[in-house]
């Protein structure tokens, strides 16, 4: 079906993406949005699902029905219409049109672009082998789950979330999993060395081996192209480590490619401005896929941020500008609740007051400077975060609670 390119398309917002920036921006514009129609394109060809929930679904606790929050009648209700699968093949800035693979084309008044990222594999000799997958899409789950159905072994390489929660996912589904991470601490970018300790207790806890410290080297397999499994450095000793499926969980890739070609500005992401501009007019860009003053994107705090601005953009309110600011990062790891924000590493001078009952699998921390909270680590008790949050926000003094502080709000109420 090749689309009239137009007046069927006055003031018609198309969307190139339906991941979670793609619904929230949907989310958020609601019902009351100006345009005539909105357009998402997708080329997964299934309805959005929420892919923070990719490690349940992979474990078999959930259905995707349960993690596709809308039905077409709430499309419909907000004049979406969804095109699935419809990959896009190009952009064209200049005519305003969109292209699929297929020829066909539409037009549009205002383009978001929301491709979101992919799985980084490291450049290791072997690793194009088929028993070799990514953790990030429908796409890496549905591999999985085939490849489990006669896999005994698995090795995930990453220690970050998305490994970890690889990793749990595989062993519930009665795999023996061996967990891969390079730095010595596990989740290094939210969690010191004492949280990691705890977090790597509740995982042997589950029967997940788990090897810090760690560099995979290549990818093995046998004469006649078997997947054996990882050559490895430990410490300058050159070991090899059996397995018949590997997970690698490392980092991520921006879908970058149609914005190359379209010509807009890149580097690691798509270069957005204050309202979420991208170097070509009327496209903008959000989430995984963008950089913003040299910062690319991961976690969803921040693209929900986005998210309000560019929606109060697309809305007319040119004054909304979107800016960095730090958030607290909420997670759910192997059954452990885990908030961060901040700093967590203190430097010389720094006030650090800490809690810890490991056999509780609590673990508390809070960073001082100059009487003022800098950072905080919540381990397995978070019930004051979202307090010692909006202190760290605040900037305020914190010099009169400093006695009750790890004891949390309801301690320091009362107290001048």
């Amino acid at each position: 079906m090749t689309e009239q390119l137009s007046s069927s398309a006055s003031n018609r917002l198309l969307i190139i993406g339906s991941g979670l920036a793609a619904n929230r921006l949907l989310e958020e514009l609601d019902l009351q949005h100006p345009f005539s129609e909105i357009l998402l394109l997708d080329d997964e060809g299934v309805a959005h699902y929420n892919r923070i929930m990719l490690s349940p679904l992979l474990a078999g606790e959930v259905s995707l029905n349960t993690i596709t929050p809308h039905d077409e009648h709430w499309y419909r209700a907000r004049r979406v219409r969804r095109l699935s699968p419809w990959p896009v093949s190009r952009i064209d800035t200049q005519q305003q049109r969109v292209y699929a693979e297929n020829g066909d084309a539409l037009c549009y008044d205002q383009l978001v672009i929301a491709t979101g990222s992919r799985s980084a594999l490291p450049a290791l000799p072997g690793i194009d082998h088929p028993a070799v997958y990514g953790f990030r899409s429908l796409r890496d789950v549905d591999a999985l789950l085939r490849a489990g159905e006669n896999a005994k072994r698995a090795i995930v390489v990453g220690g970050g979330l998305l490994g970890i929660e690889a990793a749990v996912g595989l062993r519930q589904r009665g795999l023996s999993v061996t967990l891969l991470h390079r730095n010595p601490v596990l989740m290094n970018r939210q969690l010191d060395s004492e949280a990691a300790a705890l977090l790597r207790d509740a995982l042997a806890q589950r029967g997940i081996e788990v090897m810090t410290g760690v560099s995979p080297t290549a990818v093995l397999h046998s004469a006649s192209g078997e997947l054996r499994g990882l050559a490895l450095n430990r410490q300058g000793v050159m070991q090899e480590l059996n397995a018949d499926l590997l997970v690698f969980a490392t980092g991520i890739h921006a879908n970058t490619e149609l914005a190359q070609q379209a010509g807009l500005t890149v580097n690691r992401g798509i270069i957005v401005d204050t309202a979420l501009r991208s170097s070509a007019e009327r496209v903008f860009a959000i989430g995984e896929c963008c950089e913003f003053d040299g910062n690319s994107y991961g976690l969803v705090a921040p693209i929900w941020d986005q998210v309000r601005i560019l929606a109060a953009q697309l809305r007319g309110d040119h004054a909304a500008r979107y800016s960095e600011r730090q958030h607290l990062t909420k997670l759910k790891v192997s059954g452990l609740d885990v908030h961060s924000m901040g700093q967590f590493i203190a430097e010389p001078g720094d006030d650090c007051l800490c809690l810890s009952d490991p056999a509780r699998g609590v673990y508390k921390k809070l960073l001082l400077r100059n009487s003022k909270l800098i950072g905080l680590l919540c381990l397995g008790d978070i019930r004051d975060s979202l307090w010692y949050a909006e202190l760290l926000e605040s900037g305020q003094s914190v010099a009169p609670l400093r006695q009750q502080l790890l004891f949390g709000r309801a301690y320091c109420d009362g107290i001048a």
